[in-house]
């Protein structure tokens, strides 16, 4: 293995690049551009906010843009089906882009108003278990919480999501191989009956670590270039052979036989032409069961990145299509942005519980499992059960039925080629 620097960050807000630096600090404005920043984004933070813009409001009803910030705010803290409905009411008529596009999220929301939330159940989770992490991608949607759960917490959440029922649990972080409990996480994890996918950069994989995690039932790993320049560019580390790094954890699992890897790979404009010869790669490597290949995702990045690195979907389709017929007998994914959005059910590293749109700045806190039951979790108005059922399951090889008490006859979700 090569020599690598050992680099743990709490990633920047990856909205810092776009803020407006012109604004006063502590207004309304500055306040409200800050509120996904790691230790912002809680309910204490949001509900101040709120109270700072219903004053606002009050002086001035007609203020459109007091009254989008109004509304975003209560559909991300906590929101009730009354929330929904007030936000619903503050967004009529309006002509702002923004407030037009958080207007027909409210929609999707109330359409769903008259489908029973309870008795359902979450089969998919992922959870973001530590929030220290060795690169700082572009555009990275992961919704960083200042604060870190101890494995006591953990064990706590893990018991609750056995006992609920969920089946599938994704570990991601930030790189959940920086924090030394999450061994003991996944055999707790495993020895409840969950099927634990490890998501990490890969970027500390050795030998002891990987025969710690041989209770996985698939090992996620990162590759989105084949030259040294685009992979760095992208992932934002500070080693320079970063792509070396991430061949050595692949062709590690090669030679220890581990057989359940799943590659993702970020399609970008800075990679798409290099997607054929990068499958060549991937595909290459015995221990990889499943490549995903995610259309990038800028709902997190500056205005300026989004531009940089956008990729029409069919761009993206058109190159997976020609992967998939020179590789017929391979299990490949393309994750759609479109198709993403309330797909998430994601636990922060604090426990607090979120999911989001495919729209900027759309983060929704949903509870916390350090103090909430996951079936309440599960009577919040924003989740789209559907859109849940479409994830993409632990296990290779295999595919979710529909929803969890979805009615007689829902059709099954397919996944894969």
């Amino acid at each position: 293995m090569s020599t690598r620097q050992h680099v743990e960050i709490l990633p920047p807000h990856p909205l810092r690049a776009g803020y407006d630096r012109s604004l006063e600090r502590g207004s309304i404005a500055d306040r409200f551009q800050r509120r996904l920043e790691p230790a912002n984004f809680n309910p204490g933070y949001l509900g101040d906010l709120t109270a700072q813009v219903e004053r606002a409001l009050r002086r001035d009803p007609s203020d459109e843009t007091m009254r989008w910030r109004l509304a975003f705010l209560l559909l991300q803290n906590n929101a009730t089906a009354a929330a929904v409905e007030r936000a619903e009411e503050l967004l009529a008529g309006a002509t702002l882009p923004q407030a037009g596009r958080l207007a027909r999220l409210v929609a999707g929301i109330r359409s769903r108003a008259d489908r029973p939330r309870t008795g359902r159940r979450v089969r998919r989770v992922n959870w973001s278990i530590n929030n220290r992490c060795p690169m700082s991608c572009q555009g990275c949607y992961n919704p960083f919480a200042a604060e870190q759960i101890d494995l006591a917490q953990a064990e706590l959440i893990v018991g609750k999501l056995a006992a609920h029922g969920t089946s599938d649990l994704v570990l991601a972080g930030g790189d959940p191989l920086l924090w030394p409990p999450v061994f003991d996480v996944i055999d707790r994890a495993v020895a409840a009956g969950l099927k634990v996918g490890l998501d990490t950069t890969g970027y500390t994989l050795t030998a002891e670590k990987l025969a710690r995690l041989r209770g996985l039932s698939s090992l996620r790993l990162p590759l989105d270039a084949v030259t040294r320049d685009v992979q760095r560019a992208f992932r934002r580390s500070p080693d320079d052979r970063l792509l070396d790094a991430l061949l050595e954890s692949l062709a590690l699992c090669d030679a220890e036989g581990f057989d359940r890897v799943r590659v993702h790979t970020v399609a970008s404009a800075a990679n798409l032409r290099q997607l054929p010869e990068l499958a060549e790669e991937v595909l290459s490597h015995p221990s990889v069961a499943q490549w995903v290949v995610f259309q990038w995702w800028g709902r997190r990045a500056s205005p300026d990145t989004v531009r940089r690195l956008g990729v029409g979907v069919e761009a993206v389709r058109e190159v997976v299509a020609g992967i998939r017929r020179d590789h017929p007998d391979r299990e490949i994914h393309l994750a759609e942005s479109g198709e993403r959005e309330l797909l998430n059910w994601m636990i922060q590293s604090s426990g607090q519980v979120v999911t989001f749109g495919s729209g900027a700045e759309e983060e929704f806190i949903l509870g916390n499992l350090l103090t909430d039951e996951v079936e309440e979790i599960l009577t919040h108005p924003i989740l789209d059960f559907e859109a849940m059922a479409r994830g993409i399951p632990v296990t290779p090889g295999t595919v979710f039925g529909p929803p969890d008490g979805a009615p007689d006859g829902a059709p099954d979700v397919p996944h894969g080629r």
